[in-house]
């Protein structure tokens, strides 16, 4: 009597493997996403929403309450979702694009609760996500769900921090010192910072966001409520004018996905 169970032929096998992998990418398996047109998202005092300055601008909308303040902002590709610190609530806020949906908040561990310095960057690769401590000389680490890795001092020499973002072209951790004229280093695993371009522009060193593909950063101009795009060599490139409806308090930048992955 033959088996009751057939064996999948070469061709079964192969349209089975296509058949999870299509369907890895519609319910969010592992992966990458294929990155799209780079964005620009920043938070201002007094504003409900999270701006996105294009290359279609457009606006998160929901992603803030009346009364709280945005003091870091990182944006994953891979997810198309945007992380927000949030004070008083001192929480990091997971928000949906576009439609602004909360889909989860993190307490912030008790020796990162501050009003001070305070930006968020992300990895992609693993979504790690760095935040800056309230010494304003050490960053921690912590995973997508916001449990606690580990705590990193910068070293020789450890300016404050204003900012933070991630290359994740060349895999290192940028942070921008809060300092006159400011500028921009990688983090080393152990903490030594290279710093390797100066800003030439005054800005407000509260946060750091960039494009990886064109290594160009992203900081708010002494001003407060115009963005300057900076290229390599710390070359003011382009001024970004956002309005008049606050002071910026956070800034990102990342490729738009076309392909999510959850």
């Amino acid at each position: 009597m033959p088996s009751l169970t057939r064996h999948p032929t070469g061709d079964s096998i192969r349209k089975l493997g296509l058949l999870a992998a299509l369907s890895a990418i519609a319910f969010g398996g592992g992966g990458c996403a294929t990155s799209g047109p780079n964005h620009v998202y920043l938070a201002q005092e007094n504003s409900p929403a999270v701006q996105d300055l294009g290359p279609t601008p457009a606006v998160v909308g929901g992603a803030v309450s009346p009364g709280e303040r945005v003091t870091g902002l990182a944006y994953d590709f891979n997810t198309d979702h945007l992380f927000l610190r949030i004070s008083p609530a001192q929480v990091i806020r997971v928000i949906e694009r576009p439609s602004g949906k909360i889909l989860r908040e993190m307490p912030l561990a008790d020796d990162l609760k501050a009003d001070g310095p305070a930006d968020l960057a992300i990895r992609s690769a693993d979504r790690h996500l760095f935040a800056v401590h309230p010494d304003g000389r050490s960053v921690v680490e912590l995973t997508l769900f916001g449990e606690f890795v580990h705590r990193l001092a910068l070293r020789a020499p450890a300016d404050p921090i204003g900012g933070l973002a991630y290359d994740q072209k060349n895999h290192r951790l940028l942070v921008l010192t809060a300092t006159f004229p400011a500028r921009i280093g990688s983090v080393a695993p152990d903490g030594f910072v290279t710093y390797y371009v100066t800003l030439a522009g005054a800005v407000r060193p509260v946060s750091l966001g960039f494009d990886s593909d064109a290594q160009h950063c992203f900081v708010p101009l002494a001003d407060g409520t115009s963005l300057g795009e900076f290229d390599a060599t710390g070359a003011l490139v382009q001024t970004h004018r956002t309005g008049d409806t606050g002071s910026i308090t956070a800034v990102d930048a990342g490729p738009r996905a076309f392909v999510r992955v959850f």
